[in-house]
């Protein structure tokens, strides 16, 4: 029978969960409508060498807060025959990377400013309001202060996550469980996968895992796994909106797949020693939670990209082009 403490640190985490999602989400709104309504535009005329791909991936994976989203704008344009499914790959690694801004805001332990920066928002679209003759300036400035609101609320979800995962640290239930994970960080690279598919935001499943680690109920290494497994998870809205796209498109969903699980089963491989790196780094868990984050998509990222003339050789050949049969 499930007991009344644990039932209540549920609630209370999902939802902390939510309303950081509800965070997320207007963020990514406002910052996307401030800064361009063609995301599509930027992204083609940017897109030449892998490298540019990958930087034009990082930059609008920070405006638009969602690498997912990036991803599917892709392989919407190579639908449109704008993009090549070459292309892609550089944007691809490049969200990885651009991933790890929220997570690396979340360990410095600012969550406690949430309210102020939903404040700061507030008198800045009411400020857009009161200019009546500028209505390009006016709708900027309210599509900033609807980011920034979501920017704050996005910290306020954080810190019910936080206060909710506190109390777990004492949980000799839960105290089991993780120990299995730090016994056999597989278990956390799974768990990562699942939950990141399920809420559809690897931003949020790496916030609650950095929450739990800095409440003591995670350590390290299972909090590690957990990431690798959350950068897997996150391919499920890719391969979701590639069902029934042509060969191109899935091309673009199968890649995503194959570079953050090729990614992740190398750092598996290693990942005692890159914890151990890590922890000589820095002693504060949630700054090693988050640098773990971003060490893992930098690095992965940079060691695919040499690679994707032979990824594109490789993808072609699993996903050739359809045969098309002429009609009689």
């Amino acid at each position: 029978m499930i007991s009344y403490f644990a039932l209540k640190t549920a609630v209370l985490i999902l939802i902390g969960l939510c309303v950081f999602l509800v965070g997320l989400l207007t963020m990514r709104h406002g910052l996307t409508q401030a800064t361009s309504q063609k995301m599509e535009r930027v992204i083609t005329r940017l897109v030449k060498t892998p490298t540019r791909g990958l930087l034009t991936g990082m930059i609008a994976t920070l405006f638009t807060q969602s690498s997912a989203a990036v991803t599917i704008i892709s392989m919407g344009l190579v639908a449109a025959n704008v993009l090549k499914f070459t292309d892609t790959i550089g944007i691809i690694l490049g969200t990885n990377i651009g991933s790890t801004f929220t997570v690396g805001l979340l360990s410095l332990n600012i969550a406690r400013f949430g309210p102020y920066i939903i404040l700061a928002g507030v008198i800045l679209y009411l400020l857009g309001i009161s200019r009546k003759h500028a209505p390009i300036f006016t709708w900027r400035v309210k599509s900033l202060a609807i980011g920034l609101v979501g920017f704050g609320t996005l910290f306020v979800g954080f810190h019910l996550m936080s206060t909710a995962t506190a109390p777990l640290a004492s949980s000799q239930t839960f105290i089991r469980w993780l120990l299995l994970a730090r016994v056999h960080p597989i278990i956390g690279l799974f768990a990562g996968t699942i939950i990141t598919a399920l809420i559809g935001s690897s931003s949020a499943s790496t916030a609650l895992t950095l929450s739990l680690a800095q409440s003591g109920a995670l350590s390290l290494l299972g909090a590690t796994a957990i990431v690798f497994g959350n950068n897997i998870g996150t391919c499920t809205t890719a391969l979701l909106a590639s069902i029934g796209g042509t060969r191109p498109v899935q091309r673009v969903a199968v890649t995503h797949v194959f570079l953050n699980v090729a990614g992740a089963t190398v750092f598996m491989l290693f990942i005692h020693p890159f914890t151990a790196w890590i922890e000589w780094m820095t002693k504060d868990i949630g700054t090693q939670v988050a640098l773990a984050h971003f060490l893992f998509n930098v690095i992965s990222s940079l060691l695919a990209l040499p690679f994707v003339t032979q990824l594109v050789w490789l993808l072609e050949k699993i996903l050739p082009d359809r045969r098309e049969f002429p009609v009689a």
